[in-house]
């Protein structure tokens, strides 16, 4: 007849088993809908939980470095022992069977460091140095991905079984930690993400929006409520939508809405615009506005759309700042050229002309002879440079283009490269309103000459035609030449420095210019201006 203890055990073990199954429960719901950052002292807490009725003395979850791949680090623990927690972590040299055994997916059961196979014999090792008399390692693995760790738990005190029906349960356990940390790091992976996401968005100043039509919201972070000057009490619906078309720069309006409508109906792939935002409080600002469409129906109709907005008003102000000081620049050079074409032709022409008299009465008073010849020699000379510090003058400043007009002076310009013999002209000029802006006239007239001067200088061809015609409310002129041509993307020096200063000159008058060449195929320069040209304004 079995004693009173005896049969005291079975109950004592099927209540244990019963305490377990709950324990292993209570872990699987518990770890559901865990936040990442409650992970780890979860995972603790479990630790104690299961170890201490189980009887085990050390409990390890392992994690592998994400940054050193063949380091282990102990990143979770349970010790009943003093003296049995791991101080560093450990590395693949230590367990190299144990390791390629858990990253293969397998789990490990050892009832002593002897029952270890040959191949593990520096594990077998490396788990007397740690005074492991038994040990049971889980890889921490979640649908089939290569694990995580692992997860290990060791009996420091006796040796002992690890029977089949605990183990199963054990892997359970291990499988709520995987699924825990996998998504603890895919979390953190996300909130890193976010971070990096956040810190560039302030370093570039970037503010969002998302608009939802099934909804009818449209929601905006705080940068683009600070940003736009967004009322706290335009919050509903899409409020702050309207509130941002509404005070779009007038002039600016139209084309926005214009393009937002190109965007919503297909037309546009992606929204990528400039344009001035009268905030409430602190002014005019300049907006730089990227905007897609997220999701449309079948029809094509816009369902959602986001975008980002960046104030670019101290951007603007530099590049207009930077203008502005080309244009003084440019003002001050030409007002130098008229300054000195002024001297030339009133003083040093003048001078030369009283000398050339002088010198003729001379040769009329000297003897027929060597005197003489060198007179008329000396004469000659003095009179070819008057007519070349004339031509100078005119090239500084030329005065027909402020009596006559462009079309007289670009004229006279091609008239008087004809005569030095270097090209032959065909000109279209075509007659000009009797209101022509004076900044149109002169940056075309400059823009001729430098054209001109690089179809003599490079273009290896004495022919080339201008052409001058009304255009879309404007002035546009072309230089066409049939010569060698050359590579937009890298013309030569000379050439380079003489297309920046057309650039810059047109850019200044709020015009265009193209050109179109190719080697061997010549060269076409097309230049557009507003008839009534003057300064870009400033943002």
């Amino acid at each position: 007849m079995p004693t009173i203890d005896e049969a005291r055990r079975p109950a004592d073990s099927l209540q244990q088993r019963l305490d377990f199954e709950t324990l292993i429960a209570e872990l699987s719901s518990r770890f559901i809908h865990l936040h990442a950052g409650e992970v780890d002292r979860e995972i603790e807490d479990a630790l104690c939980r299961l170890c201490e009725p189980l009887g085990i003395d050390l409990a390890v979850l392992w994690q592998w470095s994400q940054v050193a791949p063949d380091v282990i680090a102990p990143t979770h623990l349970y010790y009943a022992l003093e003296g049995a927690r791991p101080s560093e972590p450990m590395r693949q040299d230590q367990y190299p069977w144990t390791r390629l055994q858990l990253l293969a997916g397998r789990l490990i059961v050892v009832s002593s460091p002897e029952a270890l196979p040959v191949e593990a014999a520096i594990d077998r090792e490396t788990c007397r140095s740690f005074g492991i008399k038994s040990a049971i390692a889980l890889p921490l693995a979640v649908g089939g991905e290569a694990p995580i760790g692992a997860l290990g738990l060791n009996s420091l005190r006796a040796q002992r079984d690890w029977p089949d029906a605990l183990v199963k349960r054990l892997q359970l356990v291990a499988q709520v930690f995987a699924h825990a940390l996998a998504r603890q790091r895919q979390e953190q992976r996300l909130l890193q993400s976010e971070a990096r996401l956040a810190a560039g968005a302030d370093l570039a100043g970037l503010a969002f929006y998302e608009v939802d039509f099934e909804q009818g919201v449209a929601h905006v972070d705080d940068r683009l409520r600070d940003l736009c000057g967004i009322p706290a009490d335009r919050s509903r619906g899409l409020q702050a939508l309207d509130f941002w078309m509404q005070q779009i720069h007038p002039d600016d309006r139209e084309r926005i809405l214009d393009l937002r409508r190109q965007l919503h109906d297909g037309r546009l792939e992606r929204l990528s615009v400039e344009y001035r935002f009268p905030h409430p409080t602190r002014g005019e600002r300049w907006i730089h506005h990227v905007g897609r469409v997220a999701r449309r129906d079948a029809s094509g109709r816009t369902l959602r759309s986001f975008g980002v907005l960046r104030d670019i008003t101290e951007a603007k102000r530099a590049v207009q700042a930077l203008h502005d000081l080309s244009r003084r620049l440019i003002r001050a050079h030409e007002d130098e050229r008229a300054l000195l074409a002024r001297e030339l032709h009133d003083d040093v022409t003048q001078r030369l002309a009283v000398l050339a008299i002088d010198v003729g009465r001379a040769e009329l008073a000297a003897a027929e002879g060597a005197q003489a010849d060198a007179m008329r020699s000396v004469r000659a000379e003095l009179v070819r440079l008057s007519e070349d510090i004339h031509s100078l003058a005119y090239q500084l400043h030329p005065s027909v283009l402020e009596e006559l007009g462009l079309v007289e002076a670009l004229r006279a310009e091609c008239e008087r490269r004809g005569r030095q013999g270097r090209l032959t002209l065909a000109l279209d000029l075509e007659s000009l309103p009797s209101v022509v802006g004076k900044e149109a006239e002169l940056c075309l007239f400059r823009v001729a000459q430098e054209a001109l001067t690089n179809v003599a200088r490079h273009a290896g061809t004495n022919a080339a035609s201008v052409t001058l015609r009304h255009a879309d409310g404007g002035l546009l002129l072309a230089v066409r030449d049939n010569g060698v041509g050359f590579d937009p993307a890298s013309p030569r020096e000379g050439r380079r420095l003489g297309l920046a200063s057309m650039r810059e000159r047109v850019h200044l008058v709020n015009g265009t210019l193209d050109i179109e060449t190719a080697p061997d195929r010549g060269t076409t320069l097309v230049a557009w201006v507003p008839a009534q040209a003057g300064g870009a304004g400033a943002p």
